[in-house]
């Protein structure tokens, strides 16, 4: 596989915010994800465009007043469930799995997206997402402001844009 030029930076300043802030450490995969036993989350450049849609106006439908790129939505959904796991069980986790399988058969893209964004532990990351975008703005800035340039010469590096 072929290096992509300019990750490790991204990497770096990803990891130097999210585990000085939560103690979660990051790693560039396929798609966004939480692995919260580890507090390990993965981040990704490439978003389902459906998946994205949905995502977003549910996040911006909750809190219109955040004005945040869908990357930084991303990675505090992710974080966020990393920093609310303590409230679930087990068993919680094992039903959220099975109603989410059940979910991904839904064939009508709304109904299978508003369902999805309604489980419990999806809901509640979302919501620690918003709440911590909101109740540190500057914080969120700041981080974008230094995230968002290595994004872009990481795209223009490898020939993106």
């Amino acid at each position: 596989m072929a290096k992509i030029k300019g990750l490790k930076r991204i990497n770096r300043i990803i990891n130097d915010f999210t585990q000085k802030n939560f103690g979660v450490t990051a790693e560039p995969g396929v798609e966004f994800q939480a692995f919260c036993e580890g507090k390990l989350i993965n981040y990704a450049f490439v978003f389902s465009e459906e998946d994205t849609r949905f995502f977003e106006e549910d996040a911006t439908k909750r809190f219109p007043d955040i004005h945040a790129e869908i990357f930084l939505w991303c990675l505090f959904h992710e974080i966020g469930h990393c920093m609310t796991d303590y409230i679930w069980t087990e068993l919680d986790n094992e039903y959220f799995e099975q109603m989410a399988e059940k979910i991904y058969h839904i064939p009508d893209d709304d109904l299978r997206n508003d369902c999805y964004h309604c489980l419990p532990d999806e809901y509640v990351a979302t919501n620690w997402a918003g709440n911590y975008m909101r109740k540190h703005p500057k914080k969120v800035a700041n981080f974008w402001a230094e995230l968002q340039p290595a994004i872009l010469r990481m795209y223009q590096k490898n020939g993106l844009i």
